[in-house]
């Protein structure tokens, strides 16, 4: 990987969507090139599929990350124990026996059983337990049948063609592209990948920051995405977490994540922990379930 493949990866997160032109377009390559990028990034496992899944908006539930440090003996043990849950759809490792788990919960009154399961199943003794800030709608738009059939034919393939997903589900690609935009226009669906750094020579780290009383979030979410933008892929806010953000950066060496953690240090943040990530595992969730049986 590098600063390109970063951008790709950072859009494709996005909107895994998003044709080779429009990300030509965001790189300044051509589109050959993005296309034979694209591919080595699939052929390498970086890429591991390109998804979609109702968003939490649409369904009205919450999405979860949870983390904190394990007592377990086997972190790949607990990752497969973990995944059998219905509600987890990620596992990530970091260093030091650090997990960060990602969950899509029905509704708040489940949140409990899920701590009870994390603890008990992580041997996490005082978990972080971040509920991810969403757009908050009092009446979201509703998915209709056809929409659960276009979503269910994209769960593992969400780049198909308009013509391609027309035909499995036995409507015009007019009428595909129309409920698509809608989809996304309302926040519905959330097209992304599932991606995983395979070099040696990527490193991914979580940094952990602890904001000042009175900072404004939203504003520093701005200025990290604008300084930090060759090594940023995405931050995270917490509706539960006031002045909290995980910032989940890429770089290419030890000391360009050293360079990361250097700079943070400088910003005036009341606190900043890094954590290196080793590896991640995805897993079928609830949601992927009910697509399926649409």
């Amino acid at each position: 990987m590098d600063e390109i493949d970063l951008i790709i990866i950072r859009k494709l997160s996005e909107n895994s969507r998003l044709t080779f032109r429009e990300l030509a377009e965001i790189t300044s390559l051509s589109v050959s090139s993005i296309h034979k990028r694209v591919q080595a990034l699939v052929d390498d496992g970086t890429i591991n599929a390109f998804i979609v899944r109702p968003t939490m908006i649409s369904l009205k539930g919450l999405w979860v990350m949870a983390s904190g440090n394990s007592s377990v003996k086997s972190m790949d043990l607990v990752s497969q124990e973990l995944g059998n849950h219905e509600s987890i759809y990620l596992v990530t490792i970091a260093s030091g026996k650090f997990l960060y788990i990602g969950a899509y919960l029905r509704d708040i009154s489940e949140l409990q059983e899920f701590t009870s399961f994390l603890t008990k199943t992580s041997q996490i003794s005082d978990p972080t337990i971040g509920i991810i800030n969403i757009p908050y709608i009092t009446t979201p738009e509703k998915l209709s049948s056809i929409d659960y059939k276009i979503l269910k034919t994209l769960n593992r393939d969400s780049r198909k063609t308009l013509t391609d997903i027309g035909e499995d589900v036995g409507i015009s690609a007019k009428t595909v592209r129309r409920r698509l935009d809608r989809m996304i226009e309302n926040g519905l669906a959330f097209f992304t990948i599932e991606w995983t750094p395979k070099s040696e020579n990527n490193f991914v780290t979580i940094f952990h920051i602890y904001l000042n009383e009175g900072t404004d979030v939203n504003s520093t979410i701005q200025h990290i995405y604008k300084k930090y933008a060759q090594n940023v892929v995405y931050c995270l806010t917490f509706s539960n977490i006031p002045n909290y953000i995980t910032m989940h950066t890429w770089a290419k060496s030890s000391i360009s994540a050293q360079k990361i953690q250097e700079e943070l240090q400088t910003e005036g943040f009341k606190d900043v922990i890094p954590r290196i990530i080793l590896y991640g595992t995805h897993f079928d969730c609830w949601v992927d379930q009910l697509l399926r049986s649409k």
